[in-house]
């Protein structure tokens, strides 16, 4: 038995239109019917909130369906890839702080936009981080892919336009 049958089955029993139950899941109507029709299939979340309102075991509801499982696990690959990236990063920027302070960086004062710079790269680093983890965990990055993706073109053009901006700023 296919899960949307069983999730179809189970609000008939209950009583429950699709409106009902979306209501009580804070969800839209549609995503029930897409969960009863086997279009999509709910979250973790969902799936512990309609275990509880149908009163069944998250074992009953995808125990028998493999596919479901794969969907709602994550892949001990993808996590492994994961770490390593973070380790991979985190030796990044240690290395660019050293080399920073290394080439007495720290010791100079720096204008304005120089530290506007560095932000727009923390901001980038930290929404790449976001977008993988969010890609690998969650299945849900494009917020912060575009957040990367900005900062990133605004680090590109500070870099071209540097020199012109600090005339602009000091003249």
């Amino acid at each position: 038995m296919e899960l949307g049958h069983k999730l179809k089955t189970l609000r008939k029993k209950m009583g429950y239109s699709q409106h009902q139950l979306a209501e009580q899941l804070n969800v839209t109507p549609q995503a029930i019917s897409k969960w009863e029709n086997d279009k999509s299939v709910p979250d973790i979340m969902n799936l512990v909130q309609l275990s509880e309102v149908y009163d069944v075991s998250l074992d009953y509801l995808i125990k028998a369906d493999k596919d479901l499982q794969k969907k709602l696990s994550i892949n001990k690959t993808q996590l492994n890839i994961f770490k390593y990236f973070i380790i991979s990063i985190l030796l990044i920027l240690c290395l660019v702080i050293l080399l920073l302070t290394k080439a007495q960086f720290f010791m100079f004062q720096h204008g304005m936009v120089t530290y506007i710079f560095l932000g727009f790269i923390v901001i980038f680093i930290i929404s790449i981080l976001t977008t993988i983890y969010m890609y690998v965990i969650k299945k849900n990055y494009l917020v912060f892919f575009w957040i990367a993706f900005l900062a990133l073109s605004f680090i590109v053009f500070l870099g071209f336009f540097y020199n012109y901006i600090i005339d602009l700023l000091f003249r």
